[in-house]
């Protein structure tokens, strides 16, 4: 096989921040941790490892790690039993979002869920004249609770965790990913956001499944076969994507200091109404494939 899958779990251990568009004061966060926030998050890793007292070369070692290793997003997770169960976005017709407890019965809609998982932190900035705060700066961070905010039915709390997928070629960069157990991801790290430690790390054998979609390891990219696209999902690929349903978003930002062209994408949980092939490029976006 061209590719190897592994699956790995992470536990938040402060508040996580990834943002979206704000509303108003309140700087909204994403549900899920998105595949180039990963590769961003790896490439610094492991370039701070590499490097002694030479500064390290972020551009060229994520080239490669772009190139060798392809990641799906992070999906809000909990332990139930002896079993983890990730939360996956979905759109239903006439309900928008939902949000399914994989291999259970458990539904939320999008805001119920959002309630239950998020927290939000204040913040202004402060006058140096006066000590106080600015006019106009107060403002409010959602940010991914370390916890559930509810209690399962033994009135305990339960740990947020965060599940999603690798795949290396040729197993590239495997001792480097084994030798990871902690990330730093999303925004305002530098104030103590964003730390997650790794749980689980292992090899996914069977019937090569991710999310319980059949997953092809052979080709030039790693290929899944799903009607529902878990990943930002370019709309205007190299093959259009007919009869897609659900919301689509302009991502943009930067990269290595300049702007990072923004593209028109399905947000995670568009679907189809068959399954078809979709690969995960090099910055972790579904590309839909011609069906074979």
């Amino acid at each position: 096989m061209t590719w190897t899958a592994l699956r790995w779990i992470w536990r938040p251990e402060a508040p996580l921040f990834v943002g979206m568009p704000p509303a108003g004061a309140l700087n909204r966060c994403r549900p899920y941790v998105p595949a180039r926030v990963l590769w961003g998050a790896v490439t610094a890793e492991i370039s701070r490892s590499r490097s002694s007292e030479s500064f390290p070369d972020y551009k060229n070692l994520g080239d490669k790690v772009a190139h060798k290793c392809r990641f799906t997003y992070l999906f809000p997770a909990e332990k139930r039993g002896d079993t983890i169960r990730p939360w996956i976005p979905k759109f239903e017709t006439m309900r928008g979002l939902q949000w399914h407890c994989h291999g259970g019965k458990n539904r939320l809609s999008d805001r119920d869920f959002r309630r239950r998982l998020l927290d939000s932190r204040p913040g202004t900035a402060i006058a140096p004249e006066s000590d106080s705060a600015s006019e106009g700066t107060l403002r409010e961070t959602e940010c991914i609770n370390p916890w559930w905010r509810d209690s399962n039915c033994q009135g305990e709390t339960n740990a947020v965790l965060l599940l999603g997928y690798v795949f290396l070629r040729n197993n590239g960069f495997r001792r480097a990913l084994d030798n990871i157990d902690t990330l730093f991801v999303g925004g305002d790290t530098r104030y103590g956001l964003g730390k997650i430690c790794r749980v689980e790390w292992q090899e996914v054998s069977g019937d090569l499944s991710i999310f319980g979609k059949r997953v092809y390891l052979d080709g030039e990219h790693p290929e899944i076969q799903s009607d529902i696209v878990w990943g930002h999902a370019l709309e205007g690929g190299r093959h259009q994507i007919q009869g897609m349903q659900g919301v689509k978003e302009l991502l943009g930002g930067w990269d290595q200091g300049s702007p990072w062209r923004g593209a028109l994408t399905w947000a995670p949980g568009s679907f189809l109404q068959r399954t078809t092939a979709w690969s995960i490029d090099n910055y972790g976006y579904w590309m839909h494939q011609d069906n074979k």
